[in-house]
């Protein structure tokens, strides 16, 4: 070997021996926050849930692997990751085709996922397709299987996809499509299932049968390819005609609840295992779960395109969430609150003794600087009071009343009230609710909730109290609260709120026998409305609901937070109240008429 050549190869060394360390730093970089916490895998398993009254939740939607055909399993593992059992977290050879297909087709659609680093998706990161993203998930992938074994992955994962229509989990979808649980499920069924996981919308049975149909086809060549099928079963499920009885009555409104009960139970660090069951009491009520779904079905099917409706109740007296439900999502959104923040303002205003309920207000146009507010619809009042103003959710009138009691004083007020800000909302449209980055149902309830414990702030909560398998109490919860409004300036804005139920644009609630405020707002959009609102609160409950429109769509213009917001609130508060209603409102001593 000659030294020109001897140099060569020595130089191709170091320049390999750089790349790859340059590789594993580049890779060290891009994963260096990417760990597997188990709080965010499925937790059913391992936990048992009771509600307020310690009844045990039974509509639990987990089914283990005992609870799961075989069927089901094949079907999946054939077509989603034919080698689950034998890797370890990645497939090297199948992402080494994945990416020979990417640079074929110059793109980068091939995922070369297994069914491990779809779990990790699925709860650790998002659907984003970057390399950041999929070497985050395989590093979470390799070490889910190092202290998962494979059913337990796989038993997760199945009770994690999304099916389509807001069902997640094969539970719910078997239920949702078929009328059965998942023991039930035959082999044309389990291929049809696997079908949706791929394209919920694509292959959708029930809007796009026969794509669905084509692709059940092919998952049922593979399960026979594998040895999945003997060939009289095959024979006979190729030629099988499914019937997809899907009703709307398993559309899981409630996922949302769950979701933020395991958030909450994930921040408080208690990682419930097979070895360590835990018992979790919330504060859910069937009650008003049942009321706030009837709301949801009687109202929220009678608009196209389809919204998504949030409705969440609180307990007052201890500011325990009772029940929240969404037709179509299972994380709150942040949309913008409109005139749902001028409570705060003209709390705020009557706190600095500037205004009460009868202060005379001029309503007309008006600029404050550069900023030129309008009314809805350019209506004008003249001279008006404050709780005239405010019921019928006069725009300038809550600027003017903002720019007297200042932007940072109704900020913090807000703030301290649970209703979260930027600093960059310290400005005059804080007043008609102008915000950064909007705000959740969450937190809006527990604004407004503030408001009706007379002043005083506690923050929502889903969980009681936790126990382990033997009883033995793990956390209870820390009821804190903080004083943020004085007892007569809350009670000063209830009654306008009170108004606002009985004449102003909430007036849907003044049939309702029984004291109830509240404030409705609508967040205009391009071609219709963005989102509409109600919120408020009676003695025992603090309520709020959303309607909004999904990505790329808008409300039409009918849809206000006057009307079916407000209709939906007083259906639930009918069915909640039916047989005892709320004492009314009770004015402080402080209060001089």
């Amino acid at each position: 070997m000659t030294k020109k050549r001897k140099i060569t190869i020595i130089v191709l060394l170091a320049l390999s021996v750089a790349l790859m360390f340059a590789f594993g730093v580049t890779v060290g970089i891009l994963t260096k926050d990417a760990h597997l916490d188990a709080a965010l895998l499925p937790m059913r398993a391992t936990v048992t849930i009771y509600d307020g009254n310690d009844d045990l939740v039974t509509s639990s939607d987990y089914a283990t692997l005992n609870e799961i055909s075989d069927h089901i399993e094949n079907a999946f593992i054939s077509v989603e990751d034919k080698r689950f059992y034998e890797h370890k977290g990645i497939d090297l050879k199948r992402i080494g085709g994945a990416i020979i297909q990417d640079i074929k087709s110059g793109s980068f659609k091939q995922g070369g996922s297994t069914i491990t680093c779809q779990l990790v998706k699925n709860t650790h990161l998002t659907n984003k397709k970057t390399i950041k993203r999929k070497l985050q998930e395989a590093k979470i992938a390799l070490e889910l299987e190092r202290q998962y074994d494979k059913d337990e992955i796989l038993e997760m994962y199945l009770n994690v996809i999304y099916f389509g229509k807001g069902i997640y989990g094969v539970k719910e979808a078997c239920l949702a499509y078929f009328g059965k649980t998942p023991d039930l499920i035959d082999p044309r069924e389990a291929a049809t299932l696997a079908a949706i996981a791929a394209n919920p919308t694509r292959y959708s049975p029930t809007d796009n049968y026969e794509q669905n149909q084509r692709r059940a086809d092919m998952i049922l060549e593979l399960m026979y390819r594998e040895n999945y099928l003997n060939t009289e079963t095959y024979a006979t499920a190729k030629i099988q005609h499914i019937d997809i009885n899907y009703s709307d009555f398993h559309n899981n409104y409630n996922k949302i609840y769950y979701n933020l009960l395991f958030s909450e139970l994930s921040s408080l660090k208690i990682v419930p295992t097979k070895e360590r069951r835990i018992n979790l009491y919330t504060y859910l009520d069937p009650q008003t779960e049942r009321a706030a779904e009837t709301a949801i079905r009687q109202y929220g099917q009678t608009i196209d395109p389809s919204p998504t409706i949030e409705i969440l109740f609180a307990d007052n007296a201890n500011g325990g969430v009772t029940s929240y439900l969404s037709s179509n999502t299972q994380t709150p959104g942040k949309r913008q609150p409109g005139s749902l923040l001028k409570p705060f303002i003209y709390a705020s205003a009557i706190q600095s003794g500037t205004l009460i309920p009868s202060t005379p207000i001029l309503d007309e146009p008006t600029s404050f600087g550069r900023y030129a507010p309008s009314n809805y619809q350019n209506a004008y009042h003249g001279w008006t009071d404050a709780s005239y103003a405010l019921s019928r959710s006069l725009n300038v009138p809550a600027v003017s009343v903002l720019e007297r009691v200042g932007a940072e004083n109704a900020f913090t007020n807000i703030k301290r009230s649970g209703i979260n800000l930027d600093e960059k909302d310290k400005n005059l449209a804080l007043a008609l609710g102008g915000t950064t980055y909007g705000s959740t149902c969450t937190e809006i309830c527990a604004g407004y909730m503030t408001l009706a414990a007379m002043g005083t702030h506690r923050n929502l909560a889903f969980i009681r109290k936790i126990t382990d398998s033997s009883g033995k109490l793990l956390y209870l919860r820390n009821n804190k609260t903080n004083a943020v409004f004085d007892k007569e300036t809350a009670y000063l804005t209830t009654t306008m709120l009170a108004e606002c139920a009985q004449n102003g644009t909430a007036k849907q609630l003044s049939t309702l026998p029984f004291d109830v405020a509240a404030k409705t707002g609508t967040v205009a959009a391009k071609t219709g409305n963005a989102a509409a609102w109600c919120a408020g609160y009676t003695t025992r409950h603090t309520f709020v609901c959303q309607y909004s429109a999904q990505a790329q769509t808008c409300l039409p213009n009918k849809v206000t937070g006057g009307n079916l917001p407000t209709k939906s609130i007083r259906c639930a508060l009918k069915t909640i109240y039916q047989d005892k209603t709320p004492a009314p409102f009770r004015k402080p001593n402080g209060i001089k008429m």
